[in-house]
């Protein structure tokens, strides 16, 4: 599939998704996993990391039901599935991250921010929320 191509909503892959439904966010995670030029609007973000964490969760405390014994979380079993889904992810996660940043007029590389515990993450946080910005075209391919 060309990024090129237009997709549900009338808007090309290549396209940041102002307003993107949930089913359409994911689509575009999955189609777009190892683009890290272009743009992604907050709701191609937020949902696709909403729908991670919940799929995080499940996979943490499906493997439960079956030895209630051991305690919430420390399941060994929901623990690997939860580091493969991160890993099958991963590269995706970086490059939405990437995408979301461009949107906002910012490099993808204050994704590094991550290294420095809790305050890189909180300030990514607030990066991620920030608006879309006209200059942030200049990350399109």
């Amino acid at each position: 599939m060309s990024n090129d191509s237009v997709q549900t909503g009338g808007v090309a892959l290549r396209d940041p998704f102002y307003g993107a439904p949930f089913t359409e966010a994911v689509r575009r995670f999955w189609r777009k996993y190892t683009v890290f030029t272009g743009r992604a609007s907050r709701s191609e973000f937020w949902w696709w990391w909403v729908t991670s964490f919940v799929v995080g969760l499940v996979l943490q405390l499906v493997p439960q039901a079956f030895t209630p014994g051991s305690p919430v979380l420390e399941n060994p079993v929901g623990s690997y599935l939860f580091v493969l889904w991160g890993l099958v992810t991963l590269i995706g996660s970086l490059a939405l991250g990437a995408r979301r940043l461009h949107d906002a007029n910012r490099s993808g590389f204050w994704q590094f921010l991550l290294l420095l515990p809790v305050v890189g993450a909180l300030v990514l946080l607030v990066l991620f929320l920030l608006p879309s910005r006209a200059e942030g075209t200049r990350f399109d391919a």
